[in-house]
């Protein structure tokens, strides 16, 4: 081959590169104009990723401590995503790809740095504050971004009235993290028994309200009583009735799971007992929390607040890690989760009442965490009857 020859293999290898690239170029030069940014939700498979994540990058756009983009969230072929309801209704905030052949048209270009938006240190601090701290502080006294559609609020009632509610009564979703829908034995740590809560159950439907058990069928069921739905075993459990229930709800008795955070990108509040990490608190800002103990083996005694806020105990994310430290993690007992619940219930209706006590209570709670800790500068607040009880701890 000559001079000639091999000059022309060259360009021809050039040009075939170039006819390759410039629409890749072209296509990451239109993106960029028109502000368009992709979303990687960490997981889409985990409820609560996919409603925290989204809802946080959408709020701190509005907020304005994002730069003002267009939102494309790209669910991948053969992607399983944790609940499809919850993905239409962020259709209406911004762009979901969800046909297989778009998605694999713009995979590529989701990748290019300047076209995504990261959005997983919402969600996951391992080394710091978690990112929703800050977003859902200064959303406070604003509208939550989702409302329930008029067609879900209606047929959801229509399900409640086969289910034997009546049409005027109010509800709380409880939800407990058993081990059967995750399969997640490094964070085991994290789930509870169900009948810890029975006891806050009762006094629900005490006070003329409806329980309704919020979950999967791989959970224990629930015993029989008045007033109480055990929804996962019902035939009416689906995708858009999960929604329904975490965007009805009066509140949402729950835990340390995904679950509430659907209730507060709708605007509803959750109680959760059981929390664990213990610097770990609560989604919303009008949240209430409560801690699981850790009681050491080598002490023979629960560790005080101020002990494990003072290491990195606080922080600690793996059961593996617990059982290293010589350490158990205690659930909340029936007493505690009751009263969490009747004091969300009295801050709903109004008639909530602390004194100058409890809130000191509270303020030395929160001056125990520090910058690192999961939820370092939340709002959301400590039940009142836990504090008063474990005081002692925070001596």
């Amino acid at each position: 081959m000559g001079l000639v020859g091999l000059v022309r293999k060259y360009v021809a290898r050039l040009l075939r590169i170039a006819f390759r690239t410039l629409p890749t170029l072209g296509a990451i030069w239109l993106f960029k104009r028109l502000r368009i940014r992709f979303l990687p939700i960490s997981h889409l498979d985990r409820i609560g990723h996919l409603a925290l994540e989204p809802d946080c990058f959408l709020k701190d756009v509005a907020l304005g401590r994002r730069p003002a983009c267009r939102a494309w969230l790209l669910v991948r072929a053969g992607q399983r995503v944790a609940n499809q309801c919850l993905l239409g209704y962020w259709k209406s905030r911004m762009t979901v790809i969800d046909s297989a052949r778009a998605a694999g048209f713009l995979e590529a270009l989701s990748a290019v740095p300047e076209l995504r938006s990261e959005v997983h240190e919402y969600s996951v601090a391992i080394d710091g504050t978690a990112g929703f701290v800050a977003v859902q502080n200064a959303w406070q006294g604003r509208q939550a971004l989702l409302t329930l559609s008029r067609r879900d609020r209606e047929r959801g009632r229509d399900c409640l009235r086969a289910l034997g509610m009546p049409e005027d009564a109010w509800f709380v979703g409880v939800h407990c993290r058993e081990a059967g829908y995750v399969h997640d034995p490094i964070h085991d740590y994290r789930n509870a028994s169900i009948d810890n809560y029975l006891m806050a159950i009762q006094a629900i439907t005490a006070r003329g309200g409806w329980c309704i058990r919020l979950g999967d069928p791989s959970m224990r069921p629930l015993p029989h009583l008045e007033g109480v739905i055990d929804y996962p075993f019902s035939e009416y459990r689906s995708d858009w009735m999960d929604v329904f229930l975490c965007a009805s709800a009066r509140y949402v008795l729950g835990n340390t799971s995904g679950l509430q955070v659907v209730a507060s990108v709708f605007g509803v509040p959750s109680a959760c007992a059981n929390l664990a990490p213990m610097s770990a608190l609560s989604y919303g800002p009008d949240d209430l929390n409560i801690c699981k103990l850790l009681y050491s083996r080598t002490d023979g005694r629960y560790l005080r607040f101020a002990e494990i806020f003072g290491s990195p105990i606080a922080n600690f994310r793996f059961t593996q890690q617990y059982a290293d430290a010589g350490l158990e993690v205690h659930e909340s007992t029936p007493e505690d989760v009751r009263d969490l619940a009747l004091e969300m219930l009295e801050r709903c209706e109004g008639v909530f009442a602390s004194t100058a006590e409890d809130d000191q209570l509270q303020a030395q709670f929160k001056v125990l965490m520090r910058p690192g800790h999961y939820s370092y500068g939340s709002v959301t607040r400590i039940g009142r009857d836990y504090l008063r009880k474990y005081r002692h701890l925070l001596d």
